[in-house]
């Protein structure tokens, strides 16, 4: 926008015609005498007074302004996006690694137990520690989830950084 701005200021600058003084000296052969010499000029805009100069760079500010509110309303709707995954990802990390993995793993000593003592065959405690090493993987995934979904929430979100003094 700034940039856009500067380029209509500069067209309506140029608008202005630009008067030009000459001054000097000139050595005449006939006489050998010397003579001052002034000049002046200036350009008279009959045909190009420059309007189409200035609505061209208006037309170029008015897409740049609406190009930065596209990209304000694209910002804040991957800021909604995110923080909706955000809660997702963290309501399915608490199911995931709360209640769920501790019924598996209580599940899974249980089969131990019946194992040791004749109750359970092998398949009920293959079946129980399958069914624990799952529940643990979607817990990772979750929580793993969960943390990517925060870290792109805190980069959208997160302030501009500011350019050195000396650049």
């Amino acid at each position: 926008m700034t940039t856009a701005d500067a380029q209509v200021r500069l067209a309506r600058s140029q608008r202005i015609p630009d008067v030009t003084v000459n001054a000097g000296a000139r050595r005449l052969d006939a006489s050998n005498d010397m003579a001052a010499v002034v000049g002046l000029s200036i350009p008279l805009p009959l045909f190009n007074n420059g309007r189409a100069s200035v609505v061209q760079a208006r037309a170029q500010r008015d897409q740049a302004d609406a190009m930065r509110r596209a990209a304000e309303l694209d910002a804040g709707q991957s800021i909604a996006s995110a923080e909706a995954e955000v809660a997702n990802a963290a309501t399915t990390a608490r199911t995931t690694g709360g209640p769920v993995l501790a019924a598996a793993t209580e599940a899974a000593r249980i089969a131990r137990i019946g194992y040791r003592e004749g109750k359970f065959g092998q398949l009920d405690l293959l079946d129980a520690e399958r069914t624990l090493s799952e529940t643990r993987t979607a817990a990772i995934d979750a929580l793993a989830t969960y943390h990517d979904a925060k870290a792109r929430l805190e980069r959208l979100t997160a302030a501009a950084p500011e350019l050195a003094k000396d650049q």
